[in-house]
């Protein structure tokens, strides 16, 4: 299934890697259109860092970038910038945080990229990046940035119809995830909700939404929740 491949290269710990991404694609369907879908999981030690010292520097050319131009953002304007609809839609940062920013490690404050959906929306290039904070005195948490390109840039945004999908990105591990979106799995639990998720044409979103959703409704299926998910996760 391997019908693609994207080269593309982004900043990671202060200078820049550049690889190949075999990109396999499957289509989806109802979301609300049809459109490609596609799964990268990073290898083991890919962090997103606090590597920019002004805003000029974070071109955000790539997901990853986003993600370590929020990270490295030390104002409003900056926040603002990465987001979607600007300052109308960012956050609003107290100075304590960015005095943060601006002092602590970053060697031992990051971002651990776990994997990667790509996909459009109304042919907007659409990405949810899973990932795992790092910050000196507190817990390892996870969490999922989605993503949309405007303007000639990535930016953060909050697509209310990405919300139960960004979760499932979340939650899920990364093997089960490829193995529903590429259907390459040979692992028999896998390859049972990929055929539960897909049609004739390929991974129905929907259908993977409601197979989420009777994990925990009308009860919870503790066999399902630790064959599926990632136990990392909240």
């Amino acid at each position: 299934m391997k019908n693609s491949t994207i080269i593309f290269c982004f900043l990671i710990v202060a200078y820049t890697y550049c690889y190949s991404q075999d990109n396999n694609a499957n289509l989806i369907l109802s979301y609300p259109e049809e459109s490609e879908i596609s799964f990268f999981q990073y290898p083991e030690g890919t962090f997103a860092k606090a590597i920019y010292k002004s805003q000029a520097e974070a071109t955000n050319v790539y997901p990853e970038q986003l993600l370590e131009s929020i990270i490295s953002a030390t104002n409003q304007e900056w926040v603002n910038y990465n987001t979607l609809g600007g300052a109308e839609k960012a956050s609003q940062k107290k100075q304590s945080h960015f005095d943060k920013i601006m002092t602590m490690d970053k060697d031992n404050n990051y971002f651990e990229l776990d994997h990667k959906l790509t996909f459009t929306v109304g042919d907007v290039p659409t990405a949810i990046i899973k990932f795992f904070t790092h910050f000196e005195g507190m817990d390892v948490l996870s969490g999922a940035a989605v993503m949309q390109f405007a303007d000639g840039r990535w930016q953060k945004t909050s697509h209310p119809s990405l919300s139960t999908l960004s979760i499932i990105v979340m939650r899920m591990k990364s093997e089960v995830l490829e193995g529903i979106v590429l259907q390459n799995s040979d692992d028999p639990n896998i390859k049972a909700i990929a055929e539960r998720v897909s049609t004739e044409a390929g991974l129905d979103l929907s259908l993977l939404e409601e197979e989420f959703g009777s994990w925990y409704s009308p009860e919870i299926d503790e066999t399902k929740i630790e064959l599926y998910k990632d136990p990392r996760t909240w």
